[in-house]
């Protein structure tokens, strides 16, 4: 039975370094990504002026980018978040902002923006959130995730 199950093991692990699956694939066979996905439950406040950013860098190709993530307000007063999610390209950037009202006093708000952009040599995609009212305000930003998926090819669906 021990020498069956061991063919069975060799045979799979044949079968998976000829498709190029497992250990038996070189390191330098990688291939760029085409989704990257980017999260964090870290928590970032962002206070006054200050700003949380998260960002991560992108190879050439067509990218599209959508972020989502909560805010919570830690003040007794209502205040604005506005996020902004950027592809930075080759000294140009494509961009698209979300804003929304965070109530006061642990009031929680899901906000989600999308942007898309071509991606010359290589980019950054960045997610900026500001709060826009005065000093005094004290927001926390969590459950932050950012996907990049590379477009290779279009595909039209009519919905009719």
């Amino acid at each position: 039975m021990r020498a069956r199950w061991a063919a069975c093991v060799a045979a799979l692990a044949t079968v998976a370094a000829l498709a190029g699956l497992g250990p038996a694939t070189p390191a330098h066979a990688a291939v760029p990504p085409e989704v990257i996905i980017a999260d964090t439950f870290a928590t970032r406040t962002v206070t006054g002026n200050a700003a949380a950013t998260f960002q991560f860098s992108v190879p050439a190709g067509h990218w599209t980018a959508v972020a989502t993530l909560t805010a919570r307000n830690n003040t007794a007063t209502a205040a604005p978040l506005t996020c902004t999610l950027l592809i930075i390209s080759d000294n140009s950037t494509n961009n698209t902002g979300v804003a929304s009202t965070v109530l006061p006093n642990g009031q929680l708000a899901s906000l989600s923006t999308g942007t898309a952009r071509t991606v010359l040599t290589s980019g950054v995609v960045r997610l900026v959130c500001q709060a826009t009212s005065s000093t005094t305000t004290n927001m926390s930003v969590f459950h932050v995730n950012i996907m990049a998926s590379k477009a290779n090819a279009l595909t039209r669906v009519n919905l009719g």
